[in-house]
């Protein structure tokens, strides 16, 4: 789970019902880290952090730009996913999440490659540093970077892994896709961010929870039959549901629990694991997918 799903960020109990086996923080100040801590250990969960975290700055979390033109948002970015990755060792957390890259215009080409091995070359430095699992997110809206294959590219020889968020690969259309994001990048995705969405209704209703009714009629991706053939090609260590809080009225009580359980059913559709040696480490076998 991820604790975007959370309206109010510090009730972490309101987790619970959908049964968590790995639950992923997201913006939370120094001051909470002790409570995550806690509470994971009191319901054996295993720990993700999504960059940042922590995150102690007096404004409000806005931009996330690794890779934009500005020097100083660039270098507040990398800081922070840093002192995210540092965190990580410290909880002993399965991985750490970073956007990448910068999403947001002006998008200028030259200097952008420097930019991003410069970036990315830091993150894998601290991976290996602090042994930590650290996976770049895929986005939508930079034109030299958001299709498999330039992610492939980009990644290539780094030991980063993908975040494969499907409703961002969902939103490209033609220009990729999730099935195309297996295919390319296989086992270098370690992790799935999981909701739906349309075209239509992204920008009004955001990450919508997963339910069996969505079809690809509707402009959904029809995860019955997609998130079993993504599991068989990539193998990744994490599902993690990232949905946006139910609307206010709206709460079923056994809502959560259905969702988490229809996720674990298609999980379990797809085909065995070979047992060839992981290429990256194992979740202990508390944690391991349903």
């Amino acid at each position: 789970m991820s604790t975007g799903v959370l309206t109010d960020r510090g009730q972490l109990e309101a987790l619970l019902p959908y049964d968590p086996e790995v639950v992923e923080f997201y913006n939370y100040p120094s001051t909470m880290v002790p409570e995550l801590a806690r509470f994971c250990a009191r319901h054996s969960i295993r720990p993700a952090l999504h960059t940042p975290v922590p995150y102690d700055l007096a404004e409000p979390l806005r931009r996330f730009a690794p890779t934009g033109p500005d020097p100083e948002e660039a270098a507040r970015a990398l800081r922070l996913a840093l002192q995210t990755i540092r965190l990580a060792s410290d909880l002993d957390a399965i991985h750490v999440v970073v956007h990448f890259p910068s999403p947001y215009p002006p998008y200028p080409t030259e200097g952008f490659a420097e930019r991003c091995a410069e970036f990315l070359s830091e993150l894998a430095e601290a991976a290996r540093s602090h042994s930590t699992s650290v996976l770049v997110e895929n986005m939508t809206g930079h034109p030299l970077l958001h299709s498999p294959e330039q992610y492939a590219r980009v990644l290539e020889g780094t030991g980063l892994g993908l975040c494969l968020d499907l409703g961002h690969a969902h939103l490209l259309g033609d220009r990729g896709g999730p099935l195309r994001f297996g295919q390319v990048l296989g086992p270098t995705v370690r992790s799935m961010h999981v909701y739906n969405t349309t075209p239509d209704r992204c920008r009004e209703h955001g990450h919508e929870a997963v339910a069996p009714g969505q079809t690809s009629r509707d402009g959904y991706m029809d995860l019955g039959a997609l998130l079993p053939r993504l599991l068989a090609l990539t193998r990744p260590q994490v599902v993690i549901m990232e949905h946006a809080p139910l609307p206010t009225g709206s709460r079923d009580p056994e809502g959560p629990r259905r969702t988490a359980d229809w996720l674990r059913r298609l999980i379990s559709r797809a085909p065995a694991p070979d047992p060839a040696p992981a290429t990256h480490p194992p979740v202990p076998a508390s944690k391991e997918m349903r």
